[in-house]
């Protein structure tokens, strides 16, 4: 078991920041250039010098936003790829890199944070314990370069390799060489073991969440039914409106459960507030479908959901090797979208290669969108995987 970290005056609020990046080559062609990461920062008040001198930092209010989605494709961004006499962060201090899924964005803690109740002071991603970094996928339209940016290649084709990859370079870019953890879940899963590849000795461990060694035909049938979804839409790609709630409609009827159904939106339960419908489900799917409209565009999405189809850790791009780290692997016995067999299926293929594996199930009704709501219990897996023998050994 490893030792406690070392406590430390943190921050008393996170940082939300943008930092520039090396040109990226994509697996399967084209070149991200320029290329910018917009990231999410907490933990001690010693880092602060040396973040403040490697990154461009954003106000208060657009940490506060749930629309943090400035272009990136600025001129005179400030700051150099590698500046020159900069204060170092803290070495000793533990860094937690959290990868987000499908539609998710760099604010992971915080007030709205999508992991907010397991980050900050007392929780289990304790900023006076640990560093927590969190990047927007790169594709996305939450700050990194994206398909809505000069920056990004047109045609281009995302894989979780080149997600990875840009979250790497953003790491480095703040001057750290190891992760204690690498965390995410469904897609932030997929791109946590390819970070996990890439990384060799330098990851100690891995939590991949609700994933799998490789997208199966079940996950690829659904993106491709959301995909002609979207390009049915009138306004594709610019303005795709009625096209993007129902294709996260179909979406969330993957994500969860049949019983959390029952549960959260029975048959003789009201409709939701405001739609002129029969059965609540109805309105819930509805009122699903819109908040995604008002926050995300069709075109990183189709970029996410295009780089989930491409997973596979056997199609392995140069750079990557076996994963060495230590992993905690964890099903939800609900999910339907990554059963429990595909994830025990993922430790087996881990296990092979002599990476250390423990395993998990987190029970809950509600399905694979668990690991974005049972608190109680994923404060217990984080805990957990912290404490995991640090892996990061050669092979």
């Amino acid at each position: 078991m490893s030792p406690a970290p070392k406590r430390r005056p943190a921050a008393a609020t996170p940082r939300l920041f943008d930092v520039r990046l090396p040109p990226l080559r994509l697996v399967r062609g084209g070149t991200v250039e320029p290329h910018v990461a917009r990231g999410f920062w907490w933990g001690p008040e010693t880092d602060l010098p040396g973040l403040a001198a490697r990154t461009h930092a954003l106000d208060e209010a657009q940490l506060q936003s749930a629309q943090a989605q400035e272009p990136v494709h600025r001129t005179g961004f400030p700051g150099l790829l590698q500046p020159v006499g900069a204060p170092e962060l803290d070495d000793s201090v533990p860094t937690v890199l959290l990868v987000h899924a499908l539609t998710g964005d760099a604010r992971v803690g915080g007030p709205g944070g999508w992991w907010e109740p397991l980050i900050g002071p007392g929780k289990a991603l304790d900023p006076s314990s640990v560093r927590v970094l969190c990047f927007a996928n790169l594709g996305s339209c939450y700050g990194s370069t994206g398909p809505l940016d000069a920056g990004f290649p047109e045609g281009a084709e995302l894989t979780p390799w080149d997600i990875a990859r840009a979250l790497l370079l953003a790491v480095e870019a703040l001057g750290l060489e190891r992760l204690a953890l690498v965390a995410g879940g469904s897609l932030g899963g997929m791109v946590a073991l390819c970070i996990g590849a890439f990384g060799g000795p330098r990851v100690e461990r891995l939590l991949p969440l609700v994933t799998a060694a490789a997208a199966s035909p079940w996950v690829v049938a659904w993106n491709h039914v959301q995909r002609a979804i979207l390009q049915l839409d009138p306004g594709w790609p610019d303005d795709v409106g009625r096209g993007l709630e129902v294709a996260r409609q179909a979406a969330m009827l993957t994500y969860r459960a049949e019983p959390g159904l029952e549960a959260k939106q029975g048959r003789r339960t009201p409709s939701e507030p405001g739609f002129a419908l029969p059965y609540r489900v109805q309105g819930w799917l509805e009122h699903q479908g819109q908040k995604l409209r008002r926050r995300f565009d069709a075109r990183a999405y189709l970029q996410q959901a295009t780089a989930m189809d491409h997973h596979d850790l056997e199609d392995a791009p140069p750079g990557a090797g076996h994963i060495s780290a230590s992993s905690l692997v964890v099903d939800v016995d609900t999910d339907q979208l990554f059963t429990p067999a595909q994830v025990e299926a993922l430790a087996r293929r881990l296990r092979a290669r002599g990476a250390h594996v423990e395993r998990a199930t987190l029970r809950s009704l509600h399905g694979h969108d668990a690991f974005l709501l049972e608190w109680d219990a994923l404060t217990a897996l984080f805990k957990r995987a912290l404490s995991l023998p640090a892996g990061g050994r050669d092979f």
